[in-house]
């Protein structure tokens, strides 16, 4: 067997530079840490390029509000995006410094803005949470960050975001001191419930200062920061109830407080008070006017954020005087009606315990005498009940019930129900309220009051509730007139030769429609034809004939053009049966034609917007008094002295009362679904409308006069009560003798009256007749003419014989219309 040989493969093996291999991997990792630094110092260019002046912290200012001024000047209502009460640093009480220290940044005072050791710990934390299937994790931001994240930055959790937050809460620690920093974090973050701020906070869940929180109060407000959504005493208590002593625990652990006091303090319920709904205001309807207008003009970026100054024509008292008087004229006129038995019931919804429901409309804790309040009923018994109102027990009787056609009350209300009631007295000491059963109207209405020289807007009500129904009845709601639109058509007689002393017959008479033509027979308001009447008397008593026969004269077309001249721009056609006010306009546009006549014959743009001022100061807007001239001086003399009649003798015979120079006119459509009175004094024209929404009737005999014109006059009695106080204020102290004759006789206080204006006479004339009185005349009276146009002869006994009323008894006016 041959022998095998040996083959030996020798491989030569490379001999490596331990020095080289070295030098290489430095070279290496000096590249890439080269490479990184570069990327990190270039992404912080790139952040940092973007980043906010946080020098401009000290310009930066909330969300400003914009406030609306009334037309003295002072602030009246407020439109804010956020409701919010600054408060500085030193008033702020230590215990809730503590406590959102402890809570949300314990290193507050040791970091320069980043906490690394509480980075650390929130991670350490996530990781054991993650891995326990947690998905909510830890922040780990400090107090400025949260600030700086507020003020500057966008709330989404990105890595840049988290950079950005980062370098500028470094740089506003480096410009602003602690106290300052946590100030700002104290009055910036929101807090629930349209609250921002510390401040605005304490008020709102327990009623008073920040300053005199206690120490578990502070504790509950400290922890709303983290998530107001989530931690609300109001929607989730129990949570709220843990949070807040989660905030305690802290305190404890922190050194604030002793882990004895900690749980002492975690036994305390939450006791917040009840949450109070925002109180529908006086004026809202005016305040919604000037919302819409800012929006539609500026934005509603620039209305809630801007700070603007609204300056407007709204007379605070007016305003009071016009919304009472409707609310009470609305009551007696729904009361008329009976009793509804559309009441909620809290049984039948399943609410058991009565004691403890806090209805939605209870919006402050004290029953104020006079007012109406929404009540609870306990127990209901035949002559007496027990209701709840708010944190009162309410006393109910029998008495006055007597317009629910009802004789006992347990025939009314049961356990359970809602009621509307009226507070008449409080006692304080044994938290009880006597109070008499109401009900809230389901009629509507609206009132308006304008100065008649400038046309500003000084009182405006759309309706009965803002709350109820935000449409307004004032300015945008259409209905028919009734009569009160005749002295628009009697002005246009005026000025086609008719005077005040004309006589026209008041009989039945048949029409035919010249637009139409369709035959039209109108009917007087009480069914009585009253023979030869003068136009005054025609006005005066609102004489539906005499108005259809001035028109006819003059044409509908002609009634059409005066409608446009006094501002009426509502649709209109020239029917016959416009003379009835068989058409629709706005109180609005009725209130300001009326103006023409106390206002010498112009009639002035209504407004209610003076001035708009922006946060600096500069003036966007100025509005001005816009006249034109409808009527000569002399006609707008004419017909107001021919309205103050309808005032002294007419329909609206019940306003005499106030003895003050004032004219006007009542209006009632067909089958009484509208009430108007539209009346003025000097200085002041104001109007009233009644009605519900779907054009139903009021009731039988429920005319202007009836319904509307109450209101009117019990708006016009303060207004006119405040000027002879204004008047007395500025005259020396009378002697006994003249402030008795102040006291007996309210003519002494008259303060103003309507001008006389050149070129007219005043004659004496039966006012019954129209003719010059002579010795038998039974209504002698001073009537105004235009030279030339007065009576030439004196009226005898045959033309007594020609009125048919001459000798009879009238019956009451103020059912006429």
């Amino acid at each position: 067997m041959p022998e095998r040989k040996k083959i030996v493969l020798k491989i030569k093996v490379p001999t490596f530079n331990r020095k080289k291999i070295i030098r290489g991997l430095l070279l290496s990792l000096l590249l890439l840490v080269a490479l990184a630094l570069g990327g990190m110092f270039g992404a912080y260019l790139a952040i940092k390029e973007n980043l906010p002046d946080v020098g401009e912290l000290e310009q930066i200012k909330p969300k400003i509000i914009s406030v609306v001024y009334s037309d003295d000047g002072q602030p009246a209502k407020e439109f804010a995006a956020e409701r919010r009460i600054q408060i500085p640093y030193e008033k702020i009480p230590e215990t809730l410094k503590q406590a959102i220290i402890a809570t949300e940044d314990p290193r507050f005072f040791a970091h320069k803005g980043i906490d690394y050791r509480g980075i650390m710990r929130a991670v350490k934390e996530d990781f054991f949470r993650i891995i326990l299937g947690k998905t909510r994790l830890h922040g780990g931001s400090t107090i400025t960050q949260q600030l700086a994240r507020s003020l500057f930055l966008y709330p989404q959790q990105t890595i840049r975001r988290k950079l950005k937050e980062i370098f500028v809460a470094m740089e506003i620690e480096r410009r602003y001191t602690k106290e300052k920093i946590l100030e700002l974090y104290c009055n910036q973050f929101y807090l629930g419930h349209g609250t921002w701020g510390v401040e605005s906070a304490a008020q709102l869940y327990f009623g008073k200062s920040v300053t005199e929180l206690t120490l578990p109060e502070a504790a509950l407000i400290a922890g709303i920061f983290r998530g107001p959504a989530i931690y609300s005493p109001y929607n989730n208590p129990k949570v709220t109830l843990n949070r807040r002593n989660h905030v305690l625990n802290r305190l404890a652990e922190e050194g604030f407080i002793s882990r004895q006091q900690a749980e002492e303090f975690k036994k305390q319920p939450l006791e917040v008070l009840p949450l109070r709904r925002q109180a529908i205001e006086a004026g809202s309807y005016f305040y919604e006017e000037v919302r819409k207008y800012i929006e539609r003009k500026y934005g509603d970026d620039v209305l809630y954020r801007g700070g603007l100054k609204i300056y407007t024509t709204l007379n605070l008292n007016y305003q009071k005087y016009a919304e009472e008087a409707l609310d009470r004229g609305l009551r007696v006129q729904d009361k008329k009606n009976g009793w509804r038995k559309d009441k909620r019931n809290l049984l039948a919804e399943g609410k058991s315990d009565l004691e403890k429901i806090w209805l939605d409309d209870w919006d402050s804790l004290a029953p104020v005498p006079g007012k109406t309040e929404q009540a609870i009923v306990l127990e209901a018994g035949r002559t007496e009940a027990r209701v709840r109102l708010k944190n009162y027990t309410g006393l109910m009787t029998s008495k006055g019930i007597e317009w629910t056609k009802a004789r006992y009350l347990n025939e009314l209300i049961k356990p359970g129900d809602v009621i509307l009631v009226e507070v008449q007295s409080v006692d304080e000491a044994t938290r009880t309220v006597r109070v008499n059963l109401d009900q809230e109207p389901a009629v509507e209405g609206a009132f308006i009051a304008v100065d008649v020289a400038t046309g500003q807007i000084k009182a405006m009500v759309g309706g009965y509730s803002f709350k109820r129904s935000q449409f307004n009845r004032a300015t945008q709601a259409l209905r028919q007139t009734g009569s009160s639109i005749k002295p628009i058509f009697y002005t246009a007689a005026l000025e086609k030769g008719f005077t005040p002393a004309s006589v026209i017959v008041d009989e039945p008479t048949n029409f035919v429609d010249k637009w139409t033509g369709n035959p039209w027979t109108p009917k007087n308001y009480d069914g009585e034809y009253h023979g030869a009447v003068t136009l005054r008397t025609g006005l005066e008593e609102s004489r539906n004939v005499i108005t259809a026969k001035l028109l006819d004269y003059i044409s509908p077309q002609v009634g059409v053009e005066y409608c446009r001249k006094f501002g009426i721009t509502s649709t209109i056609y020239p029917y016959l049966s416009l003379a009835l006010g068989a058409f629709e306009v706005t109180l609005q546009e009725l209130v300001s034609a009326f103006s023409v006549f106390p206002n010498k014959g112009l009639r002035a743009r209504p407004y209610f917007i003076v001035k708009i001022e922006d946060k600096d100061g500069n003036i966007l807007e100025e509005n001005l008094p816009q006249t034109e001239e409808v009527i000569s001086p002399q006609i707008a003399y004419m017909m107001t002295y021919l309205l103050q009649g309808v005032v002294q003798r007419g329909t609206a015979a019940s306003a005499a009362s106030l003895n003050w120079p004032l004219g006007g006119k009542t209006g009632t459509t067909n089958k009484f679904t509208d009430a108007w009175f539209i009346g003025f004094s000097p200085s002041l024209c104001a109007g009233a409308w009644v009605g519900y929404d779907t054009k139903i009737t009021l009731g039988n005999k429920q005319s202007g006069a009836v319904v509307a014109l109450p209101i009117w006059r019990d708006f016009f009695a303060r207004v006119i009560e405040d000027k002879k106080k204004e008047f007395l204020a500025t005259q020396p102290a009378p002697s006994s003798g003249e402030e008795a004759q102040t006291v007996t006789n309210p003519e002494a206080i008259l303060i103003e009256d309507f001008e006389v204006p050149p070129n007219l006479v005043f004659v004496t004339i039966d006012r019954k007749t129209g003719l010059l009185a002579s010795p038998v005349c039974k209504y002698p009276f001073q009537e105004v003419f235009l030279p030339g146009t007065e009576p030439n002869r004196y009226c005898s006994l045959q033309d007594h014989l020609r009125v048919l009323d001459y000798y009879a008894e009238r019956k009451a006016k103020e059912e006429r219309d």
